[in-house]
């Protein structure tokens, strides 16, 4: 029997993530959203504390490129920034600054639904959160299945060689 082989790349199978999330804590972001000096020199220091997090591209060069009300949050703005290399198929490489208080796909604040998710590890069922924290059944059950999708459980390891052996 012949063996499979894929021939598609990882780059081809998986669009790369553009979202970044940082740590920072909201009531420090929702004060430099707006200064655009401040905001900057967190960006910059965040690039020398957690190069892990961006491209590797980012060491070229970057521009602030522009902010953005949350469709689904209200009173939350969201920067993007551009970095000065192109993509391989010359395109700009835009990038969404989340911060860390910010659950993906903007569905929450971390701080709003930490402590439902937390009665779930005792299987408290979807109606009693939903009669408790508020929202409707359906969204406590979607945010709990949803932990799967690629933005939320991605690695910062990007070369495949330094992944453990286990």
């Amino acid at each position: 029997m012949p063996q499979r082989t894929c021939t598609k790349t990882k780059a081809k199978i998986a669009s790369p993530h553009k979202r970044i999330t940082l740590p920072i804590p909201m009531e420090k972001y929702r004060e430099i959203i707006n200064d655009c000096r401040a905001y900057r020199a967190w960006v910059d220091e965040m690039v020398v504390q957690h190069p892990e997090l961006f491209p590797t591209e980012i060491a070229e060069g970057y521009t602030l490129h522009d902010q953005r009300p949350s469709e689904k949050l209200a009173g939350l703005r969201l920067r993007r920034i551009c970095l000065k290399s192109r993509n391989p198929e010359g395109q700009k490489q835009v990038f969404t600054l989340a911060p860390s208080g910010v659950m993906p796909y903007s569905v929450g604040y971390t701080d709003d639904v930490e402590k439902a998710l937390f009665l779930r590890r005792f299987d408290v069922p979807f109606w009693a959160l939903a009669y408790v924290f508020g929202r409707d059944d359906s969204y406590w059950y979607r945010l709990e299945n949803h932990f799967g999708r690629y933005p939320l459980v991605q690695t910062v390891v990007k070369d495949p060689e330094q992944l453990p052996v286990h």
